[in-house]
């Protein structure tokens, strides 16, 4: 089906010969026709400079009542520069198989918001960091705006600098890694474990980057004050986060840390950009950025934007609102502050073949379809590569956000990121195929796919994704000692799939995780939910059921999203007849279904399996687990018979008639490159009915 719709999608966006085309390029001129890629001056004729006048052109070609064949705009290679968004509305849709496309040379049409900085001088010859100044209009900088966010407050610029399209880091103690917090002395104030260093001059603008309590949370804060003598720094405000002895944080945004390669600082008494380029790399090009966002398109339809690269963008590269049928294929998005598209009530986005990387608050969020009546968004992100998507933001801002119904998010590469990749929310998505490796670097109780809070998100389909090698990182609250100056961070905290806070009626289906830290697979307290086939290998939880009591969670936040949907409609009813079922227990996990999992444990005497769940109304059934040296523990809590074993033995476990017909044997299996092989022929993965996964999974050439 995927196919056949991104198929589709090409043909409606392709050049006919009926087609009209449009030429712009950087050595255009705007007094010409646009009819054709070469000038000529004696005939006028030749391409636009301008992307507005290209726009306006269509418009005047509209208007005049001839729009009535498909239209190309072909974006010539160059850099188009540009201190605003470039905004498209009704007047600009096309029609179906009436499309216009905008397309450029892939990797050599660069679309920017940045001001390139030029006249460049040696700060300070005799400094060893060789800072180099870069003048920049104080006005111009006056006017620079980014959009507003809760988790970051202070008075640090609002624009980033960028040299050689490397994203600078502003000047910042410590230079890598982070500080942390010795003790807190109030709601905004804390001494400092680390000796901080005597900074001279200005400290008024500082501003900390902090996890103040938690590792699934960064937020930016501003300093009131920064006491050197006594080893202390004071927020302007807690904003309602508490502070937490042992918590991580770095300073930023004080001149006199600028001392390493890769940082910067703006000067604004002196209108200058001080800047330490980054080990080894001649500045060649050295960009500011300035416009908010490059492309927004609202009220539109049947639009598509190809071969582009975006850039320097002080929020999201692209938003889109109101709009249905667009095509972003073979874009790539890097270098900006916020996401690379944000799309909202926004139908048929296909976003497809993308290179997005170096974003600062995450990759796209796409929100589209009606929940009420359930009816599909069309939303197709396909075969996308996100990487280090996460740049300013460490947590909560994902490489792939989905919410409303039916989004599609397929053949993806996704990796090196600080928090999660794929946020779930809403019905009926599919998310298959996917490749997900190395994030939740800079956090823990972290999903690489999470979904939570809401009895309502259901139809949800999690199938064929290859989970791999994720680590986490968080506070060892076990050996933590202020005292005897003891902070320790390990890497834990991750779960490959989360199905958080009670989320129910998802299908997790034939997924392969291979070294996932730290749990395979939770259910944290939901209902409805299927986990099966899946293939977990893992050297701790492989999968993880909770009970979650009234005393550690709040299920009012539940039982008030069923007030929010029609439940007992038809349409509900048909596609989720259990949530029209009176719940026996709504606090306890049941309904749910495990089977036919294969779980190897990696270590002898580790605990693969947790649950803490009923007997009644679940179904454990015919799984298969291994260990090698046939030494595994189980974890349960069985809540409506009492029984209890913090570390039993599998036969114990099985005595308890919780789980049936399941196998401690070895599959015979090897995991490479997401692919499976079996290495024996009679292996007992057959024997509990085990189907096999397919090996497309991950990028398509």
């Amino acid at each position: 089906m995927l196919f056949r719709l991104l198929s589709l999608a090409s043909l409606c966006f392709c050049s006919v010969s009926m087609a009209q085309d449009f030429y712009v390029s950087p050595s255009g001129n705007d007094t010409l026709n646009g009819l054709s890629p070469k000038a000529n001056y004696w005939l006028r004729t030749g391409p636009f400079k301008t992307l507005t006048r290209a726009q306006q052109a269509i418009r005047d070609l509209k208007a005049a009542g001839k729009f009535n064949e498909a239209i190309t705009v072909h974006v010539g290679k160059g850099t188009y520069q540009l201190k605003t968004a470039l905004e498209f509305n009704n007047w600009d849709s096309g029609l179906p198989g009436q499309e216009i496309l905008w397309q450029g040379e892939k990797g050599a049409t660069i679309i920017s918001g940045g001001i390139l900085l030029k006249s460049c001088q040696q700060y300070d010859a005799a400094n060893p960091e060789q800072i180099l100044s870069c003048p920049i209009d104080a006005n111009t900088v006056a006017n620079i705006k980014a959009e507003a966010n809760t988790r970051i407050s202070g008075s640090a610029p609002k624009f980033e600098v960028f040299v050689n399209e490397n994203r600078m880091s502003l000047a910042r103690w410590p230079n890598s890694d982070w500080a942390h917090i010795r003790m807190p002395l109030s709601t905004t104030q804390f001494s400092v474990f680390e000796k901080m260093p005597l900074f001279p001059g200005d400290l008024s603008n500082a501003q900390i980057h902090a996890f103040p309590n938690n590792d699934s949370v960064d937020h930016y804060l501003d300093v009131s004050s920064i006491d050197l003598a006594n080893n202390q720094i004071a927020l302007s405000s807690s904003r309602d986060h508490k502070l937490a002895s042992g918590r991580r944080f770095y300073l930023q945004n004080i001149e006199a840390a600028l001392d390493s390669p890769g940082e910067w600082f703006y000067d604004k008494p002196n209108n200058q950009i001080l800047l330490i380029p980054p080990s080894g790399v001649t500045p060649n090009t050295i960009v500011v950025s300035e416009a908010s966002t490059l492309i927004t398109l609202i009220d539109t339809s049947h639009i598509g934007f190809k071969n582009l690269t975006l850039r320097h963008s002080t929020s999201n590269a692209i938003n889109i609102d109101r709009t249905d049928s667009v095509l972003l294929d073979n874009l790539e998005i890097n270098d900006v502050g916020g996401r690379a598209l944000r799309a909202k009530t926004a139908t048929n986005i296909t976003f497809s073949n993308n290179h997005v990387y170096d974003t600062g608050l995450g990759g796209i969020t796409v929100i589209g379809g009606d929940r009420p009546t359930l009816q599909d968004s069309g939303n197709i992100i396909y075969n996308n590569h996100f990487h280090h998507y996460d740049d300013v933001l460490f947590t909560n801002a994902s490489a792939i956000e989905i919410a409303g119904v039916a989004a599609e998010v397929s053949n993806n590469l996704i990796e090196n990121g600080s928090g999660m990749s794929i946020l779930v929310s809403g019905n009926n998505h599919l998310i298959e195929k996917n490749e997900i490796s190395h994030i939740c670097e800079q956090a823990s109780d972290c999903g690489a796919i999470y979904a939570g809070r809401d009895w309502t998100f259901r139809g949800n389909i999690i199938r064929y994704n290859y989970i791999h090698d994720l680590s986490g990182y968080q506070l060892n609250l076990n050996t933590l000692n202020i005292a005897n100056n003891i902070i320790e961070y390990v890497h834990n905290g991750v779960r490959g799939i989360y199905l958080d806070d009670g989320v129910s009626g998802f299908n997790v289906y034939g997924n392969i995780l291979d070294s996932v830290s730290q749990i395979g697979i939770q259910v944290g307290g939901g209902r409805d939910n299927r986990i099966e086939n899946n293939l977990i290998k893992t050297y701790q939880y492989a999968i993880l059921v909770d009970y979650r009591s009234i005393q550690n969670f709040d299920w009012s936040i539940n039982r008030n999203s069923l007030l929010t949907m029609p439940i007992t409609s038809d349409i509900w009813r048909t596609s989720y007849p259990e949530l029209a079922q009176p719940m026996q227990h709504d606090t306890w996990p049941e309904h749910n279904t495990i089977r036919r999992n294969v779980i190897i444990s990696t270590v002898a005497g580790s605990t693969p399996l947790a649950y803490r769940m009923p007997k009644q109304n679940n179904n454990i059934s015919n799984n298969l687990v291994w260990q090698a040296n046939r030494n595994i523990k189980i974890n349960y809590n069985v809540i409506d018979t009492g029984a209890v074993k913090s570390a039993g033995r599998w036969e114990e476990w099985l005595g308890e008639g919780v789980e049936s017909n399941s196998l401690f044997a070895d599959p015979c299996v090897n995991i490479t490159g997401g692919k499976i092989s079996v290495t024996c022929t009679n292996s007992p993965i057959y024997q509990i009915g085990f189907q096999p996964i397919p090996s497309d999974i991950g990028l398509i050439d």
